[in-house]
């Protein structure tokens, strides 16, 4: 009992960063990972609960319990291994997962939860190496086409890969990932590990197709595909309602994130603007730092514990620079000349409760002030953007596919759709949780058993 009460009480590894001198005016990624010493005493914190609650909250079902404890011993292969079993990309999701299993941990209450995230990310460095996972050649005649290369897409190509299915991804962008690599900047996400994890859905044989917008679904199924995946995700953003959102120093979030992305010039001047409380707000406030930008502010219209952004990311925002104006919203972003001069914002008091469970924000009569800024960016919400999928599937108010909720099948026989596209914005590891059921629901739809491969070494196969 007194060495449990003496685990509870431990404090948790701090993870070593850049600092923010080293980091201020580049992409190098800010966290470094634990070093083995400080992996293995934060494993050593987990209590190995008889019913782990962490592993219900998990969206895929890892087995923490489990993957922690051969972290503990030193069994890293074992360790990763285990998490590959049930999540594909180990490396990615260390990194941005916004990790619902620490907030589930009996620690987390009143003590430091176990940094599972960061156990996880250090099992998937130690084996970079895409080649340790054999190629799978394919043994069925049946052929899938996955549109859209995000999370999402990319799992229900794995897994159908391994079940055997000839897998072909179609995706619009020039450059594979969706939004891991052109929603999630490079500081959280190196380019180097989605890339390699991506090798190695292409080491299952899976062939993908940039620059390709899938325009019909007849030409695929007439192209020999015989079921389709849809998941091209929440590419689009959310106007404000508050004019002058189309001048040029105006722009979306998505599309700013997008083009930095790719390697694009954005121009931006000094002082910037960021509307919006998300990660997505607080992702391009911190890139914009990273282009130069010597004033960023992020303008929300709750209170900073409203934010639904992630609260360590919000820290490191401020750490850098980033100011963060809250209860306030613009009415009006200002200009003269064709010039952009400045937005216009009105303080707010937070109400009752809306639909949301936030407390609503209500306007304070009078209380309009003007910042001078030289770019806006809108980061208040994505939606799906329905001129890029074909007008025959079935649509939502909202835009977003209607799905049978169990086999994710769309309106129209053996076309399926998960991810953003279906449920909205949403966590890279909720998406991957969707693509693992879409490839179940698919192979049961082409005759299979709908049971999803296991990814052994070929040390366990023996």
């Amino acid at each position: 009992m007194i060495n449990t009460v003496l685990q509870l009480c431990t404090k948790r590894e701090s993870i070593p960063q850049l600092s923010v001198e080293e980091r201020i005016d580049n992409f190098q990624e800010v966290e470094f990972g634990y070093a083995e010493e400080e992996m293995r005493k934060e494993a050593s914190r987990c209590l190995q609960c008889e019913d782990p609650p962490c592993v219900e909250a998990c969206p895929v079902h890892l087995d923490i319990k489990k993957y922690v404890f051969e972290a503990r011993e030193g069994r890293y292969r074992d360790g990763l291994e285990t998490i590959l079993e049930r999540l594909p990309f180990p490396a990615t999701v260390g990194r941005v997962c916004p990790h619902p299993c620490e907030k589930a941990c009996v620690r987390h209450t009143h003590f430091d939860p176990i940094a599972n995230r960061a156990i996880k990310r250090f099992l998937a460095d130690q084996f970079m190496d895409a080649a340790w996972y054999p190629k799978i050649e394919t043994k069925l005649e049946g052929k899938v086409a996955v549109v859209g290369s995000g999370p999402a897409g990319l799992t229900a190509a794995y897994y159908l890969a391994k079940m055997g299915y000839g897998v072909t991804i179609f995706e619009s962008l020039p450059q594979t990932g969706g939004m891991m690599r052109v929603g999630i900047p490079s500081y959280r996400l190196p380019r180097k590990v989605l890339d390699n994890e991506i090798d190695r859905v292409k080491n299952l044989g899976v062939e993908i197709k940039t620059n390709t917008r899938v325009e019909s679904l007849d030409t695929l199924f007439k192209d020999g595909y015989q079921a389709v995946f849809v998941a091209t995700g929440a590419h689009q953003g959310i106007k404000m309602g508050v004019g002058e959102e189309e001048h040029p120093k105006v722009m979306e979030c998505i599309d700013f994130l997008r083009d930095v992305a790719l390697g694009k010039t954005v121009e931006l001047g000094d002082r910037v603007a960021v509307i919006g409380g998300g990660n997505a707000a607080v992702d391009s406030a911190r890139t914009a730092l990273r282009l130069g930008s010597k004033e960023v502010t992020i303008f929300y219209r709750r209170t900073r514990a409203e934010m639904p952004a992630s609260p360590p990311e919000v820290e490191e925002a401020i750490k850098e620079g980033v100011k963060i104006h809250i209860l306030a919203a613009p009415v009006r972003i200002r200009s003269k000349d064709g010039q952009l001069t400045g937005i216009e914002c009105i303080r707010m008091e937070l109400g009752e409760p809306d639909v949301s469970g936030r407390r609503r924000p209500i306007p304070i009569k009078g209380s309009e002030f003007i910042m001078e800024v030289d770019n806006v960016i809108i980061a208040i919400g994505q939606a799906v953007d329905k001129t890029a999928l074909p007008p025959e599937l079935e649509y939502t108010s909202l835009g977003t596919i209607v799905v049978d909720p169990i086999t994710l099948q769309t309106n129209i026989e053996g076309v399926f759709a998960g991810g953003d596209v279906v449920s909205g914005p949403s966590a890279v590891i909720a998406a991957i949780a969707v693509g693992k059921e879409a490839a179940i629901s698919i192979d049961k739809h082409l005759g299979g058993e709908g049971v999803l491969p296991v990814d052994l070494s070929p040390k366990r196969q023996c």
